[in-house]
C-alpha cells in the first residue's frame, strides 16, 4: 500500500487530512484571521496606551508625589460606596497614576499626574482596548464570547495539524519558493513556508488561547477533581483566606512604606500595581502585584497580600513554588501574550502574528482561486467560490484598514472609535464585492493602510506638545510599518494568478463580476 509523507499516511488518511484542513480553514478562516490579527495588535495595549493619550505623556523628573498622597487624591474622584480599588503605578510605558473601581453599577477611572497630582481627564481612550476586546471575546456577551474564542483556538490547532499531514512534502517545500513559474505557485509556496516556519508559534498561540478562553469551563473541572468540588477551599489555596470588612475603623499604614518593605524583601521584583480592599477598616488589605526585573523569566509575577493595619503578610500567591501542573498553567498567559523576554520578544511575536494572519488569508484565497479556475466540477458552484473569495478579501483587508483607522481616531478623536471602526470595516467589505477584482481591492486597501499609518505618525510628531522617547519610538515604528505595507502592496498583481486567456469563466460568474 502506498503511503504519503513523513507520517506514512494511507491515501484515505491523506485525503481525509486534506479535507479537514481545507474545510476548517474555509469555514473558520475568517474568524481565525479576526482573532489572530486583533491579537497581534493587542500585544502592545499596555505600551501604546500612553501614545494614545497625549495628556498622559508625563515623565517624572523628580521624586513626584508619594503613593499615599496620590491615592487619597484619586479617592476623592470616586463615590463613597465602592468595591475593590485597582491602582497602576507610573511606569516607563504609562506615566500616570491610574486608579479604577466599580461603583454605582459602572466602572470609574481616575488618572493623575504623578508630579502635580492633577487629574487628567482625557486619558481614557478606547482604540487599543476596543481591539483587545475584539480579540478576547469578539465583542460578544461574556462569557460566551470568550468560550467561542477558546473553541476557535481548538479548531486552529486541528487545522494546523491537518495542514502538515495534508501536504506530504511540506518540510521539503519549506525551502522552495517558485517565483518565475506563476504567481499562484509563488503564493502557494509562501503559504507552505509560513505554515512550516510558523508552526511552533501557531500551535503555541492556539493552544494557550484555547486554555485562556475555556478556563471558565476547565477551572471548575480542575476544582472538582483537585478539591472535591470545594470552591472555597480552592480559592483559599490560590488566593489565601477571604477578607471581610468588620465595620470598625482603624489607622492605615502608609502604602508607600509597605511597598518599600515588600521590595526590600524581594530586591529582584518591583511593584507595578496593587489592589486595595476595605480602606479604613481594621481588616483592610492591599495586594501588591510584583513583576520580576528580569524580563526573561517566564513565571515573573507574584502577588503579596498585606494587612494595611499591621503590615503583616496575609498570603503570597506565586506559580513558581507549586507543582509542575500549576507552573504550566501559570505560563499560559505569559506565553500567549509575550509577557516575558522584553520588547524584543514582543516584536518577534508581532512579526509571527502577522505571518500567521497571512497564512490564514493566503490559504483561503489560494483554495478559492483554484476552485474558480478549475475546469472540472459543476459550473453552478463557481459563483459561490467567487462571492466567498470577495467576502474573504473584504473581511481580512477591511479589518486591517478599520483597525488602522480606529487607531488614528483613538489618537485624535477617541469619542468616535467604535462607530468609525465598524463603518470602515463594513464599507471595505462592500467595496470588495463591487471592485473589478480582489487584487485591485488588495492594492487599494494596502496603499490606503500605508497612507493612514504614515499620516498618523507624521501628525503625532508634528502636533504633540510632549514627545517622550517612548512616543517617538512608536511613531517611528508606525512609519516603518507604513513603508513596509506600501512595499508589500506593490508586489500584489493587478489581475489574477494566471493569464486571462487560460481561464474559462462561466456565464454566471461573468455576469456576477460585471
Amino acid at each position: 500500500m502506498k503511503t504519503y509523507g513523513p507520517f506514512k499516511l494511507s491515501r484515505r488518511s491523506y485525503l481525509l487530512s486534506y479535507d479537514i484542513h481545507s474545510w476548517i480553514g474555509i469555514i473558520g478562516g475568517l474568524v481565525f484571521f479576526i482573532c489572530c490579527f486583533s491579537g497581534t495588535l493587542a500585544l502592545f495595549e499596555r505600551e501604546l496606551i500612553v501614545w494614545e493619550n497625549p495628556d498622559a505623556r508625563t515623565e517624572v523628573q523628580g521624586e513626584g508625589l508619594g503613593v499615599d498622597e496620590l491615592y487619597r487624591k484619586a479617592l476623592a474622584g470616586l463615590p463613597a460606596e465602592r468595591g475593590a480599588i485597582f491602582v497602576e503605578l507610573p511606569t516607563p510605558w504609562n506615566g500616570t497614576f491610574h486608579l479604577r473601581a466599580s461603583a454605582e453599577g459602572r466602572l470609574h477611572k481616575v488618572y493623575l499626574d504623578p508630579e502635580s497630582g492633577e487629574s487628567i481627564d482625557s486619558a481614557d481612550t478606547t482604540a487599543f482596548a476596543f481591539l483587545t476586546h475584539l480579540h478576547t471575546d469578539l465583542h460578544l456577551p461574556r462569557p460566551f464570547g470568550r468560550y467561542l474564542v477558546g473553541l476557535i483556538g481548538v479548531f486552529m490547532m486541528m487545522a494546523l495539524i491537518a495542514g502538515v499531514m495534508a501536504h506530504p512534502n511540506i518540510f521539503k517545500e519549506a525551502f522552495s519558493l517558485r517565483v518565475r513559474r506563476s504567481l499562484r505557485l509563488t503564493f502557494a509556496d509562501l503559504h507552505k513556508q509560513l505554515g512550516v516556519w510558523g508552526l511552533v508559534f501557531g500551535m503555541a498561540i492556539s493552544f494557550t488561547g484555547a486554555l485562556i478562553g475555556l478556563v471558565g469551563i476547565i477551572a471548575p473541572v480542575m476544582v472538582l477533581s483537585a478539591f472535591g468540588g470545594d470552591v472555597q477551599k480552592a480559592t483559599e489555596a490560590f488566593s489565601g483566606p477571604t477578607a471581610r470588612p468588620s465595620g470598625i475603623s482603624a489607622q492605615m499604614r502608609p502604602i508607600g512604606s509597605l511597598i518599600e518593605e515588600v521590595e526590600g524583601r524581594h530586591p529582584d521584583y518591583a511593584v507595578r500595581s496593587m489592589s486595595v480592599r476595605y480602606f479604613g477598616d481594621e481588616n483592610a488589605e492591599v495586594a501588591f502585584n510584583l513583576e520580576s526585573k528580569d524580563h526573561d523569566r517566564l513565571l515573573s509575577g507574584e502577588t503579596h497580600r498585606v494587612s494595611l493595619v499591621t503590615g503583616e503578610s496575609v498570603h503570597v500567591s506565586t506559580f513558581g513554588d507549586r507543582g509542575l501542573g500549576t507552573r504550566i498553567f501559570g505560563a499560559v498567559q505569559p506565553v500567549h501574550y509575550g509577557l516575558f523576554g522584553g520588547m524584543g520578544l514582543k516584536l518577534l511575536y508581532f512579526v509571527s502574528g502577522i505571518a500567521l494572519s497571512l497564512l490564514i488569508a493566503t490559504g483561503s484565497i489560494i483554495w478559492l482561486e483554484r476552485r474558480q479556475q478549475s475546469t472540472a466540477g459543476a459550473d453552478d458552484r463557481r459563483p459561490r467560490y467567487f462571492w466567498l473569495g470577495r467576502l474573504t478579501t473584504g473581511v481580512c483587508l477591511g479589518l486591517v484598514l478599520a483597525s488602522v483607522v480606529a487607531i488614528a481616531f483613538g489618537r485624535f478623536a477617541p469619542v468616535g472609535v467604535e462607530p468609525v471602526f465598524w463603518c470602515t470595516w463594513s464599507l471595505a467589505i462592500v467595496a470588495a464585492f463591487v471592485a473589478p477584482s480582489s487584487y485591485i481591492s488588495i492594492r487599494i486597501g494596502g496603499f490606503a493602510t500605508a497612507a493612514v499609518l504614515a499620516a498618523v505618525a507624521i501628525a503625532d510628531l508634528s502636533m504633540s506638545k510632549t514627545l517622550t522617547p517612548h512616543v517617538v519610538q512608536v511613531d517611528l515604528v508606525l512609519l516603518a510599518l507604513a513603508l513596509s505595507s506600501a512595499a508589500a502592496t506593490t508586489f500584489v498583481p493587478k489581475g489574477g494568478f494566471v493569464r486571462k486567456s487560460r481561464i474559462k469563466q462561466p456565464a454566471a460568474m461573468v455576469q456576477a463580476s460585471s
